[in-house]
């Protein structure tokens, strides 16, 4: 995970300190192809989740 968090600072930094005269495309392609990796951690972010929470619900219900 924290590989995934520096390769975007990298990807981001590059983007804003270069002056290369990048245009917009590139910039929305960019944002669209992090947005997505995002939504698709956040699928497996909820699983494990939603697994912790039921465990917990469990041991609750067996200890009452």
């Amino acid at each position: 995970m924290q590989e995934l968090f520096l390769r975007l600072r990298i990807v981001l930094h590059a983007v804003f300190v270069s002056e290369s005269g990048q245009d917009l495309p590139e910039y929305v392609l960019t944002f669209t192809v992090i947005a997505l990796g995002t939504v698709a951690g956040m699928n497996s972010v909820a699983s494990g989740v939603t697994q912790t929470f039921s465990a917990v619900a469990n041991v609750l219900t067996t200890a009452v």
